[in-house]
């Protein structure tokens, strides 16, 4: 399949990258817990199950999510998988999970990989995972990334790889990459709305109130504030984004969050984000494109 990354063909990702459309919501978590009195199914099972074909994209990775840190060895493993969808799955199990040791092997996988397709993809979700990275090759690999856009083809793949990359940055608020953010916000590309409301954001025109008392607010609450008003996502269209699913790790000090901006009655676009509680205030560590309608 044939990677098109333009904003008229976005949709050929569909069956490697993203979806096409939020999928009904599903209590992961309950059935986990459920699954954990059978001893008949493995941890490696499990994992196989979310990865195959079978399964919808969104309900695959809420599963690997809700699993949490004991999916990680298995797919790893997954990672040398033969089939190239399977190891794209594997990685953005890996990117949304956030495990030490599961970053390590997808750091290591994307620079071994040899299928074009596949690397574009895995650098992908490998980028969305690094907001909370501070290291200087983890940097320089996201400003890699974002600079390698080529804006001379409507199709050019490397595009799409490189807003991944950018959204990271910007939801990391990088000053230092400014001028790299605005060449993409300036591009007609998946994504490029959302850059340019965080380069808003960094240089300061866009207001937000005093953060709301979380001392009774549920930690869904807390996240759903801490998304809407305080990342750039609130930024001039926050009246159209919603919070719509949020899946809870087992732990319960992360969540994987999906997002929905409605831009009319027929138009939509989703994304996923990751984010970590920290001293009690829930925080952004990874942020994804999803789907498109």
């Amino acid at each position: 399949m044939r990677l098109n990354y333009s904003r008229t063909g976005f949709l050929a990702l569909a069956g490697l990258l993203v979806g096409t459309s939020p999928g009904s919501s599903f209590d992961y978590q309950s059935e986990f817990k459920k699954q954990d009195t059978q001893s008949t199914n493995s941890i490696q099972e499990k994992v196989r199950q979310a990865l195959g074909e079978d399964l919808d994209e969104e309900d695959g990775i809420s599963a690997l999510f809700a699993l949490g840190d004991e999916a990680v060895p298995s797919l790893i493993r997954f990672l040398s998988d033969p089939e190239k969808g399977r190891r794209v799955s594997a990685a953005r199990g890996l990117a949304f999970i956030g495990n030490l040791e599961g970053m390590r092997a997808l750091r290591s996988a994307v620079t071994a990989e040899k299928d074009k397709e596949a690397k574009l993809a895995m650098s992908c979700f490998l980028a969305g995972g690094l907001v909370g990275a501070n290291s200087r090759s983890d940097l320089e690999f996201l400003n890699h990334l974002a600079e390698g856009a080529r804006f001379t083809s409507a199709d050019d793949e490397r595009s799409f790889p490189a807003v991944c990359a950018a959204l990271a940055l910007g939801m990391m608020g990088r000053i230092d990459s400014l001028p790299v953010l605005r060449k993409i916000a300036g591009a007609d590309l998946i994504g490029s709305e959302e850059v340019g409301k965080a380069i808003r954001r960094m240089e300061g025109k866009t207001s937000f109130g005093p953060p709301k008392n979380g001392q009774f607010l549920s930690d869904e609450e807390l996240i759903k504030n801490a998304i809407l008003d305080g990342t750039f996502f609130g930024e001039a269209e926050g009246d159209k984004t919603s919070v719509t699913q949020i899946t809870f790790n087992r732990d319960q000090n992360k969540a994987m969050v999906s997002l929905r901006i409605s831009l009319s009655i027929r138009a939509a676009r989703g994304y996923n984000l990751v984010l970590a509680k920290e001293n009690g205030a829930w925080k952004v560590v990874g942020i994804w494109f999803a789907w498109i309608a």
